[in-house]
């Protein structure tokens, strides 16, 4: 596991107050569903850096953000699974 942290993330990353609002929204919707809590293979914080890694790549639309760490979700189950 990788964390994002200090000069490894800051530098490269600026976000207006309507995209961290939306980046904010989306992880907070993320915990709060019950799919979270139930497949309980991420961690907040990875949620998090990986909605961060999302925006970075472009994406703001909220509901793709929620989507992609979702699946993030399912895939580290399955691969939890596997090992």
């Amino acid at each position: 596991m990788w964390l994002l942290t200090g000069p490894d993330i800051a530098p490269r990353m600026s976000y207006d107050p309507t995209t961290i609002a939306v980046l904010r929204r989306a992880l907070d919707e993320v915990l709060l569903d019950a799919r979270f809590d139930r497949n309980r293979t991420a961690s907040a914080l990875e949620i998090a850096e990986h909605i961060l890694a999302q925006a970075a790549a472009g994406e703001r639309d909220l509901e793709r953000l929620k989507s992609s760490a979702f699946k993030k979700l399912g895939g580290q189950r399955a691969q939890g699974r596997a090992a």
